[in-house]
């Protein structure tokens, strides 16, 4: 993992330019990575009462209302937040029912360590809708974090959905380097499997 993909992180959580960060170029990327990490908490953790209040009244309405409510009111940096407080299958439920486009705004803003259950929740084809929209955007940051994340089953619905020339952006973005090797080889293993059955 090397600085500049660190501090693109950084500079993605504080939606800032990366440019503002280039005087950390020679920090070492475990240092920039923990700073990233303590900035994510510090910012997810902000106003945590008022969330976890939000998040148990949620539980009065109807997951149709909530989900209409989360594109027209909350907006992607709320809903990513309260994501994680949520109950796992009726974050599922919701997430169902909201567009691609916003799901991947709120996956630009999401912790996904904080919401791994309902990501490990989402069905296939809401994985690959996602992935297509953040690849559209050209959005490999948001990719990798959901690599670093996402169970094999929900990585490979999504490979399809990654253009090959994408897939160096992407794991030079990953957290964790193991992933990279488990990237490539799951391409060539979802490579393998659609030609044989063509």
């Amino acid at each position: 993992m090397s600085s500049d993909a660190e501090i693109r992180k950084l500079a993605r959580v504080l939606g800032v330019a990366p440019e503002r960060f280039s005087y950390l170029r020679d920090v070492p990327a475990a240092d920039l990575r923990l700073l990233r990490d303590q900035v994510t908490s510090v910012l997810f953790d902000a106003h945590r009462g008022a969330l976890e209040r939000m998040a148990g009244a949620s539980r009065l309405l109807p997951t149709p209302l909530l989900a209409r409510m989360a594109e027209s009111v909350f907006g992607p940096v709320l809903s990513a937040r309260i994501a994680g407080l949520v109950e796992v299958s009726r974050g599922v439920d919701i997430a169902k029912r909201l567009s691609p486009g916003f799901l991947a705004d709120v996956a630009a803003e999401l912790d996904p360590r904080r919401a791994a259950g309902i990501i490990a929740g989402f069905p296939p084809p809401l994985v690959v809708a996602v992935a297509r929209e953040l690849a559209r955007r050209e959005d490999w940051i948001t990719i990798a974090r959901f690599v670093d994340t996402l169970p094999e089953t929900a990585i490979v619905a999504s490979l399809g959905a990654i253009p090959e020339h994408a897939l160096p952006r992407v794991a030079e973005l990953l957290d964790d380097p193991a992933r990279v090797h488990y990237l490539t080889d799951l391409k060539a293993t979802h490579d393998g499997r659609g030609r044989n059955s063509s």
